[in-house]
């Protein structure tokens, strides 16, 4: 599993730089360090892989055989989407929970059931649209890890028309470059983290994202993904941005609202985050402008002539 990266200790991890990572997405070497890591945080380890992977196997069809008429939609479900799948598939259920198989599984039909509450979102999403909304970073994704791996997804609001680009479409941008990102097992391991920019967010705004739309967005944060969210960065919000997080707050769990930091103006904290050099101009950042054309070639691949694939989940 290791590349061709310098080999780093424990103790060096704070002087980790963007060049100690791997690409953001796709099929490629996993850094030593990073497999460390894994072992560290999620337990994982090659034997604990096969036997929790077998046992996650188990569950699935155990949970099917034994379904009452209450749960057997759910177990069905399931099974129909995971029981032939590759291991590969499983392990990145089994990262999200530190390999505890029972908690995976549990994940496992969070997703089913976000496919099947939020038909909307996961349904008929062409690569040519969400190439679009990339471009304009709606939403964005850096080009680079950062310091620590993750990768940095974001959206920008200035400039966002609801009408032209409803919330659900916007959610449906997010979904499909999730799944992007996930295909790459750094991206697993060291996880996403999320940034949102609320310069020129507007009363309109406001009005155009109900509870529905929110809960879309909540319940892919929760329990639906295979993803480790490892922290929600709100910047340059307006003081009328309390009305809408009013709304969500209640139906955050505890675990995701303390990864959420709403910033306002004061970006240092921000800054200590993320390394400068890292982030664009648009972001505060010394690094280039955001080239979406370029990131989406990275995330999506060259553009194609046919991009009508369905990426239902």
């Amino acid at each position: 599993m290791a590349g061709t990266f310098r080999r780093i200790s424990v103790s060096q991890e704070a002087s980790f730089t963007p060049k100690d990572h791997g690409p953001i997405c796709g099929k490629h070497p996993i850094p030593i360090h990073t497999v460390k890591k894994a072992e560290r945080e999620l337990n994982e380890t090659p034997e604990r892989r096969q036997a929790e992977v077998a046992k996650l196997r188990e569950i699935i069809e155990k949970r099917f055989q034994e379904a009452t008429e209450e749960n057997k939609s759910e177990a069905t479900g399931v099974r129909t989407r995971f029981a032939s799948t590759g291991d590969a598939e499983l392990i990145k259920f089994l990262r999200a929970r530190k390999f505890d198989s029972e908690k995976a599984y549990q994940l496992m039909k969070g997703y089913v059931k976000y496919s099947i509450k939020h038909p909307d979102v996961v349904s008929d999403v062409k690569a040519k649209d969400v190439r679009q909304w990339m471009e304009k970073g709606r939403p964005g994704v850096l080009p680079t890890r950062d310091a620590q791996g993750r990768v940095i997804l974001f959206f920008r609001l200035d400039g966002w028309d609801p009408e032209d680009l409803p919330f659900t479409e916007v959610m449906q941008g997010f979904v499909y470059v999730l799944e992007k990102l996930l295909e790459s097992e750094e991206t697993q391991i060291n996880g996403v983290c999320l940034v949102e920019d609320f310069s020129g967010y507007t009363l309109n705004h406001v009005s155009a994202v109900g509870i529905t739309e929110y809960r879309q967005m909540i319940d892919m944060l929760q329990g639906s993904f295979p993803c480790r969210f490892k922290g929600i960065h709100c910047i340059r919000q307006p003081w009328f941005f309390a009305k809408a997080f009013g709304i969500i707050q209640p139906f955050l769990k505890a675990k995701l609202f303390e990864r959420i930091h709403v910033l306002g103006e004061d970006l240092e904290p921000f800054y200590n985050e993320f390394r400068k050099d890292i982030l664009p101009e648009e972001l505060g950042g010394s690094g280039p402008a955001y080239d979406g054309k370029a990131v989406a070639e990275i995330v999506l691949g060259p553009k194609t002539e046919d991009e009508d694939e369905d990426t239902a989940l």
